[in-house]
């Protein structure tokens, strides 16, 4: 099993939406084969897919960012399917990893806290006399004794609840998808290229850990290429 040195998710900022719902006829596609063993699936593209029990992974990669890959201290998101075939619902309670730190981003949450932090901001009264320009608040207990002021507890972090998936639903967590949610690897310990993989485990709340080796996306398009043409002979040579 591996060990890493993140075991809980964390969200940037955010509270966590899960994205449920997606169409179980796009999953059906790739394949899935249900039983009590873990069976996994390299399909055509980079993609993994991993059956164990009533859960389902589809396409589980690292998203293609270019083609001289990611370096050390790098962000890399992850691209995952999650269906539930069984008669219960399930969450996805954590990832663990080697590769760095697992946070959940979500675009539009981040969106709304930043234009509701920009309101706060600009509802404000200016502190102090606008005559003077001398501050008249009241110094802090901290400011009194030089003190600096303690430090949030979560640093702009915080732990966010686990993503359900319903009976028969399923989760698509995909940064290709406008709005989507999805995991981000952030401060990667290695860099990571076109052919390697990282580890991760996946926890879900009915006991289930799933090991899978992620492999790094291809391009969605292939680079343009270049061809040489003469140039034509002058006439009379």
């Amino acid at each position: 099993m591996v060990r890493g040195i993140s075991t809980a998710i964390t969200v940037r900022r955010a509270a966590a939406i899960a994205i449920a719902g997606a169409a179980a006829t796009a999953l059906s596609a790739c394949g899935a084969s249900l039983g009590s063993q873990t069976e996994v699936k390299q399909s055509a593209i980079a993609g993994v897919n991993i059956d164990e029990g009533d859960i389902s992974l589809r396409d589980l990669q690292v998203e293609f960012q270019s083609a001289d890959g990611y370096a050390a201290g790098d962000d890399a998101a992850l691209r995952l399917w999650i269906g539930n075939e069984g008669s219960e619902e399930i969450s996805l309670e954590s990832i663990e990893t080697d590769a760095g730190t697992i946070t959940f981003v979500d675009p539009v949450a981040e969106a709304e806290e930043a234009m509701e932090d920009a309101r706060e901001t600009a509802d404000e009264t200016p502190a102090g006399d606008a005559t003077t320009g001398e501050s008249t608040e009241e110094p802090s207990a901290d400011d009194a004794t030089g003190e600096p002021a303690e430090a949030d507890e979560l640093t702009g972090e915080e732990e966010y609840a686990p993503i359900v998936i319903a009976s028969a639903e399923y989760a698509r967590l995909d940064q290709g998808v406008t709005s989507g949610t999805y995991f981000l690897i952030e401060n990667l310990q290695e860099e990571l290229v076109s052919g390697d993989t990282i580890d991760v485990v996946f926890h879900f709340s009915d006991g289930t850990e799933i090991p899978a080796s992620l492999p790094v996306g291809q391009a969605l398009e292939p680079d343009e290429r270049e061809y040489y043409e003469p140039e034509e002979a002058a006439e009379g040579h």
